[in-house]
């Protein structure tokens, strides 16, 4: 199968974030009979992030078997590619919350394919070694996120903390990072890192103030051996409670519904 791959770049400032990290997880997964190649010799395009593509592609779209795999809410970017993509697409969304407060309702009896597959991750990398299991220390309660808007519940986290006079240590940038008496900033952190710092902790708190398609910080610290502490807000809280096994299959179902 040839397959062309759409994906933003990245963030403005060069980071790459939770969308980015997910679909360089679901390529790195890809069968070997899956070629990569350009839109134009493409039997499926494979959208993620779709902010820096715009209408123009439409044409080379056409007759083509187009797959959106969703990582936000909104319609961010080309308004006409977003409404041609809503409309011609298939849609795979990171978790029920995602589908059913993502803002286009479809027809029962439409045509348009959707379904549930949750972002790829390497959950073994934050799964505690046994060293650590029996002689690491665990203590206090951390917060990591990209602080990038008010949604991501900064506040809430500087209110737990003052109401429960916790510490909470934070993690990650952003103009909306927690701030408070009980807010200790760490500053970055990386991906790679991030394991290691979340086995030295007891709690691992989110409480988003918006909708969250899925969080998969929440899944990286529940599996790193973090008591978690969000809300309903959070789509990864309901499937770690319906069907936890779809977070570990993911790339499996991913590649299985494109070669399908």
């Amino acid at each position: 199968m040839n397959l062309a791959w759409c994906l933003d770049s990245g963030n403005v400032d060069g980071t790459r974030g939770g969308a980015e990290i997910t679909m360089d997880t679901f390529k790195a997964a890809r069968p070997e009979n899956v070629n990569l190649v350009g839109i134009a010799t493409a039997d499926v395009v494979v959208f993620g992030n779709c902010t820096q593509f715009t209408a123009k592609l439409i044409p080379e779209l056409m007759g083509k078997r187009v797959v959106r795999y969703h990582h936000d809410l909104g319609h961010a970017g080309d308004p006409t590619l977003n409404r041609w993509l809503d409309d011609n697409a298939e849609h795979i969304f990171t978790s029920p919350l995602h589908r059913e407060r993502y803002s286009v309702t479809w027809h029962p009896q439409g045509e348009v394919r959707v379904d549930v597959i949750p972002p790829a991750m390497n959950l073994e990398a934050f799964r505690p070694p046994r060293q650590v299991r029996r002689h690491g220390k665990r203590e206090g309660t951390c917060a990591v996120g990209s602080w990038q808007n008010p949604g991501k519940g900064g506040e809430m986290i500087a209110d737990w903390a003052l109401r429960n006079k916790v510490e909470v240590d934070v993690f990650g940038p952003g103009p909306f990072v927690p701030v408070g008496p009980y807010i200790t900033l760490r500053g970055e952190v990386t991906q790679d890192d991030l394991p290691e710092i979340l086995w030295g902790y007891d709690r691992f708190i989110f409480l988003p103030t918006a909708p969250e398609p899925f969080g998969r910080c929440v899944v990286e610290a529940a599996e790193a051996g973090c008591e978690v502490i969000t809300n309903d807000l959070v789509g990864a809280k309901h499937v770690l409670e319906t069907d936890p096994k779809s977070i570990r299959t993911a790339a499996e179902d991913f590649w299985s519904l494109l070669c399908d």
